[in-house]
C-alpha cells in the first residue's frame, strides 16, 4: 500500500491507503499522467498521478496540481499563469519514486489549497479567466 493525497479539483482532500493497480478508481480514469511538482520554493519535489484525459472528458481544472505543476517546471511561484500545463480532474501526490508522503508534505499541500482558496476568493475573475481557459483549451 501506498500513503498518498487525493486533492479534487473542489480543493477538497484527503489522505488515503492505495494500491498503483487501484489508482484508477480514485481518479476515475486511467492513471496515464504523472508530473513531477513542488509546494514550496526550494522544497522537495513529490509525483503527481492524474489521468491524462480526463480534461478531454470535461473534468474541472485542479488548481493546486497545475500551481504545484508549474512550481516544479519553472520554479515560478506565480499563481496559475499557464492554463496550457493545468492538470485536470482528481490528482494523487505521492513521492517522487512512488513512496508514502509524510504529515509535512501533507502539511505543504493543504498550504497550497489554502493558498488557492485565497487566491480564487481574493481575484475571482483571474481565477474564472484561466478555469474558462483550461476548459476551452480541453476541447
Amino acid at each position: 500500500m501506498t500513503r498518498g493525497l487525493l486533492v479534487q479539483p473542489d480543493l477538497s482532500h484527503r489522505v488515503v491507503d492505495f494500491e498503483l493497480d487501484d489508482a484508477a478508481e480514485l481518479l476515475g480514469g486511467p492513471v496515464d499522467g504523472r508530473v513531477s511538482v513542488v509546494f514550496q520554493e526550494e522544497g522537495d519535489v513529490y509525483a503527481a498521478l492524474y489521468s491524462a484525459g480526463a480534461a478531454a472528458a470535461g473534468a474541472e481544472p485542479n488548481p493546486v496540481a497545475s500551481l504545484a505543476r508549474n512550481e516544479a517546471a519553472t520554479g515560478n511561484s506565480a499563481f496559475l499563469p499557464d492554463p496550457t500545463r493545468a492538470i485536470s480532474g482528481p490528482v494523487l501526490f505521492v513521492g517522487a519514486d512512488g513512496e508514502d508522503i509524510d504529515d509535512d508534505t501533507v502539511a505543504r499541500v493543504d498550504d497550497a489549497v489554502r493558498a488557492v482558496e485565497a487566491y480564487r476568493e481574493d481575484e475571482p475573475e483571474d481565477f474564472a479567466l484561466w478555469r474558462a481557459a483550461v476548459l476551452n483549451l480541453a476541447n
